[in-house]
């Protein structure tokens, strides 16, 4: 038996495979080992608790694993909740290069909760830029969103019906807004949860917003690579997904091959390792 998890910073998405090729399916909320002081309570994920207990090994790709040091938080989270076997703990944009390319050379972006892209050669990552968390980096995802909403919403940016519409859906004022940035558990799964707002509406403004915010991801984090122009770029992540649209036409402007988009990596992930019989 193995467990193979894809986590961002708002959920995990966990698969155990038993030795039959039984798969069981879980979800859980986000394990970033970079943001967050704590790991999520999974009492409530009894069947997966119990996998811990019997797996051979976990295959666990997620943000912020980039470091021994959070790889040592993991092992400890692991070993305290009975996992005994060997614990693989790799990037989530490793994930994504896996699951989105399986043996073809591509570039992979995540477009989550935060962002980060890589060229994979069909076998390894071979160049990235190194992802500046959601403070200084993660153009295009879900925090930059966030920011952006936020960021017309006080400064009285938005056009007068869609500023009431999020006045009425939050009730948002700059106290709590502040409470929760800088003091909160995990802020940027905070910031970024404003972006549901911006996907129920619509509005020449959300379009602005969505464009500017999806066209700096692009220059910044894919324009970048020598390769852009040869080979196809893949997409993960429920940004990606829900702004489908205007990604297409942003790479359609600059001249980019579009690839997968996909909302959740880890269907594709798990056939990655049946495929090619990483199991232990």
């Amino acid at each position: 038996m193995f467990i193979i998890a894809e986590s961002g910073s708002t959920k995990t998405d966990w698969v155990v495979i038993d030795d039959k090729g039984n798969v069981s399916d879980y979800h859980s909320a986000g394990m970033n080992p970079a943001v967050m002081r704590e790991f999520p309570d999974l009492s409530e994920c009894q069947g997966l608790l119990s996998g811990f207990q019997m797996a051979e090994s976990i295959f666990f790709y997620g943000a912020g694993v980039s470091d021994q040091s959070a790889k040592k938080k993991l092992e400890t989270f692991f070993r305290s909740n009975g996992f005994s076997g060997r614990l693989f703990a790799e990037g989530d944009m490793l994930a994504a290069a896996r699951a989105l390319c399986g043996n073809e050379a591509g570039i992979a972006c995540i477009l989550g909760t935060g962002s980060n892209s890589c060229v994979y050669d069909g076998n390894r990552i071979t160049s990235k830029i190194p992802s500046l968390g959601y403070i200084i980096g993660d153009e295009g995802g879900g925090v930059h969103f966030g920011k952006e909403i936020l960021r017309s919403y006080f400064y009285r940016t938005m056009p007068e019906d869609v500023h009431l519409a999020f006045e009425n859906k939050y009730h948002l004022n700059l106290e709590d807004l502040i409470t929760n940035v800088y003091q909160g558990e995990a802020p940027n799964r905070y910031i970024a949860s404003f972006t549901e707002f911006i996907v129920e509406i619509n509005s020449p403004w959300k379009t602005a917003l969505a464009e500017k915010v999806l066209n700096e991801f692009v220059v910044s984090r894919i324009l970048c690579f020598e390769e852009n122009k040869i080979l196809k770029v893949h997409f993960a992540g429920s940004i990606a997904y829900h702004f489908r649209e205007y990604l297409l036409r942003i790479l359609n402007k600059y001249g980019l091959n579009p690839g997968n988009i996909v909302v959740k990596p880890v269907d594709l992930l798990v056939r990655y390792h049946l495929n090619n019989k990483i199991y232990e």
